[in-house]
């Protein structure tokens, strides 16, 4: 049932702790760009795919769902490889974090509550994005790598395997 957001969540998983990985040991940016954008490119692709056979609201809010993971990581892909201003990609972050807090409301009135704790740990990881690149808070960037690795375990990899394997 979950079998392509399993997908899409293990490559998320992957590349959120390549992610962190990457800041905590001060490493170049430009090594984390092919995974990012691998996971970006397979997100977006499958959402083109799907959005061809999408037949009802339910179907096309799925679809802007991926949308909005796939092109966090072409955004954060670009920003690498081209040295561009990350800030269009904090105000992107913002807007993706009230996005994440209503699907996590709505999943909470449909009594769906493993989305409720995903959607809600996604929104902070979005939320540090604008609070450290926008607004400039040096404290949240400290936070990132920790934060990034978390997540990208407890929300993306292992929820990711437990789709997979029709355990979720």
């Amino acid at each position: 049932m979950f079998g392509v957001l399993g997908i899409y969540l293990l490559f998320v998983g992957i590349v959120l702790v390549i992610n962190g990985v990457n800041v905590l040991y001060k490493m170049d940016s430009k090594s984390t760009i092919l995974m990012n954008a691998i996971t970006g490119i397979i997100i977006v692709a499958g959402c083109c795919i799907s959005f061809t056979k999408g037949e009802s609201t339910a179907d096309y809010l799925i679809i802007a769902q991926g949308l909005l993971f796939g092109f966090t990581y072409i955004f954060i892909a670009a920003n690498a490889m081209f040295g561009l201003d990350p800030r269009p990609f904090g105000w992107f972050s913002l807007f993706v974090t009230i996005f994440a807090i209503y699907m996590a409301v709505l999943s909470a009135q449909d009594g769906a509550f493993k989305f409720v704790y995903l959607w809600s740990a996604w929104s902070l990881l979005w939320l540090n994005g604008f609070l450290s690149i926008v607004l400039k808070m040096k404290s949240m960037l400290k936070v990132f790598p920790y934060l990034s690795i978390a997540e990208g375990i407890f929300a993306a990899f292992i929820p990711a395997l437990l789709m997979l394997t029709d355990k979720w």
